[in-house]
């Protein structure tokens, strides 16, 4: 069979992790990938926010991530492909800000993620009976949103809702809304964006990817052909992470190649053994 060499989702220098980019390069060569996209997170607040929150995403920040690019780049060339890769949060409630950051920096690779609602992350949210259903409506609504007018290529972890209300005891599946992530999935693929494969639930309590077998194989059966794969990692243990669950799933679901990203031109490289 054959593997996974790419790791499309993983965090060096981001608020949350503090990893060099150095170690999380040593670590993908170690582990047999041939390329990798560091996507250090940028999150985009609204224009009116006034949480300190947003300076730690300033173009400081930015320049800093580049500096450790350029000498992971060198380094490590002809032994690994490093992509300049970002994670913009929630993107579209701050249009301008996303755009100016984009115009000024080149990326070979931007996925775009929703982990906030009206500023609050999906991770502080309060989850109940009571609350699991508008919490779910407005974070498709949000991911609809972005599926509409971001400027991004792939869509990460598209329920991480599910990571964070298991926590709490309880179970949010965007499946029991199939019209709203249909909608979601079809601008997507007319848009000619992608869909993340994301390893973190299964290291981190959930016991499975986000999303699952049941929303990849929907995007697939509604002609959904771009699929990138990403651990998540914010240390260098967990880059590429449970890849070969990731593998099962993609080809269970239909998928026979994934994804690479370079100035932001998609091409695929093949999963599927042939007969």
């Amino acid at each position: 069979m054959k593997k996974i060499i790419a790791d499309y989702h993983m965090h060096s220098i981001s608020p949350d992790a503090r990893m060099p980019m150095e170690k999380m390069c040593l670590a993908a060569i170690e582990r047999g990938l041939t390329e990798i996209a560091v996507t250090d997170h940028v999150e985009i607040y609204a224009p009116d926010y006034k949480g300190k929150e947003r300076l730690m995403f300033d173009d400081d920040y930015i320049d800093r991530y580049f500096t450790e690019w350029e000498y992971c780049h060198e380094k490590f060339g002809g032994k690994l492909i490093v992509r300049r890769g970002i994670e913009l949060g929630q993107p579209t409630c701050n249009m301008e800000d996303a755009k100016r950051i984009l115009e000024k920096y080149h990326f070979d690779y931007v996925l775009g993620s929703i982990h906030k609602l009206y500023a609050v992350d999906l991770a502080f949210k309060h989850y109940s009976e009571r609350t699991n259903d508008s919490i779910a409506r407005k974070n498709i609504e949000l991911l609809y949103e972005l599926a509409d007018i971001g400027d991004f290529d792939c869509l990460g972890h598209i329920d991480l809702i599910k990571r964070y209300a298991s926590r709490q005891g309880q179970q949010v599946s965007l499946m029991k809304y199939p019209d709203e992530l249909a909608a979601v999935l079809k601008r997507l693929i007319e848009r000619g964006k992608g869909l993340e494969i994301n390893t973190s639930g299964l290291r981190q309590g959930l016991g499975e990817t986000l999303p699952g077998l049941d929303i990849l194989q929907l995007y697939r059966q509604l002609g959904g052909e771009i699929l990138v794969v990403g651990s998540d990692a914010h240390c260098y243990q967990d880059v590429a992470a449970d890849f070969d669950a990731a593998l099962e799933l993609a080809l269970q679901a239909g998928f026979t190649q994934l994804a690479l990203y370079e100035n932001r031109k998609c091409s695929f490289y093949s999963i599927a053994d042939r007969a």
